[in-house]
């Protein structure tokens, strides 16, 4: 048996409607992300710290000393010191958010990016052309270009 294809109307109000609603769940998802990102590395400076006084308290702990002078000024001598701890002693490391957009899956014409910029752009671009359009319904060409995003 051969598919069929299927053929609908959609509202445009409502397709405008729902993108608009999309747009503004990809800029908050975009927005909270940032801000994990910032309260993260906020986190991990802290974990630093806890892990700096750890050795400094402990120096018995320290296995290696290693002296390098990185810096072609003779007045800076870097020395890297390996510090060994039980990880019960350890504060529990800070966890790096996952972004919600990142990267793009497939190739040539079936290239479908995942970028936060590329989708808010695609959004916008929709949401304009719908706007400019003096039809009342969507062809389901048009509504196949735009519904992945729903």
């Amino acid at each position: 048996m051969a598919s069929k294809g299927i053929n609908i109307k959609v509202s445009k109000d409502k397709l405008v409607t729902a993108l608009k609603e999309k747009l503004s769940e990809v800029c908050l998802n975009q927005s909270l992300y940032e801000k994990a990102v910032e309260t993260h590395k906020t986190n991990w400076k802290d974990y630093e710290g806890a892990i700096k006084k750890i050795a400094l308290k402990n120096l018995d702990l320290v296995t290696s000393v290693t002296k390098s002078r990185w810096q072609s000024d003779d007045t800076i001598t870097v020395f890297e010191i390996t510090v060994k701890v039980d990880n019960a002693k350890l504060p529990e490391e800070p966890t790096e958010p996952t972004p919600p957009y990142r990267g793009g899956r497939g190739n040539g014409r079936h290239y479908v990016s995942n970028d936060y910029d590329d989708i808010v752009a695609d959004l916008t671009n929709a949401i304009r052309m719908l706007e400019l359009s003096d039809e009342d319904v969507v062809s389901t060409a048009t509504y196949a270009s735009v519904s992945r995003y729903l």
